[in-house]
C-alpha cells in the first residue's frame, strides 16, 4: 500500500424512510494508517466527511440515538457520495 495525497469519505446518513439523520456520529474503526480519535457529526442534511490520510480500506461505525449502530468498510479511492442507512431499534 503506498501513501498518496490526502482524500476524504464522504457521505450522507439516512432512516430506513429515506430521511436524513442529523447529529449521527461517524468514526474510524479501523484504518490502513494512524487516525485521529475523533467523529464526525452530520449536519441537518445527514452529511459528513472524514479525512483519510492514506489510500486503502477505512472501517467506519456510524451510530445515532435510537437506532443501532452501523459499520461497514470502504476504500478510500471510491468514498465520496457514499450513502448509509440506519435502522431504528
Amino acid at each position: 500500500m503506498s501513501a498518496a495525497h490526502p482524500g476524504l469519505i464522504a457521505g450522507v446518513i439516512r432512516d430506513e424512510s429515506g430521511a436524513p439523520v442529523e447529529g449521527a456520529r461517524v468514526y474510524f474503526t479501523d484504518a490502513p494508517a494512524p487516525t485521529p480519535d475523533v467523529a464526525a457529526l452530520t449536519g441537518s442534511d445527514g452529511s459528513f466527511s472524514l479525512a483519510a490520510p492514506v489510500e486503502g480500506a477505512y472501517t467506519l461505525e456510524c451510530n445515532a440515538d435510537g437506532f443501532a449502530a452501523r459499520r461497514t468498510t470502504v476504500a478510500s479511492e471510491e468514498a465520496d457520495g457514499l450513502e448509509l442507512t440506519l435502522r431504528r431499534r
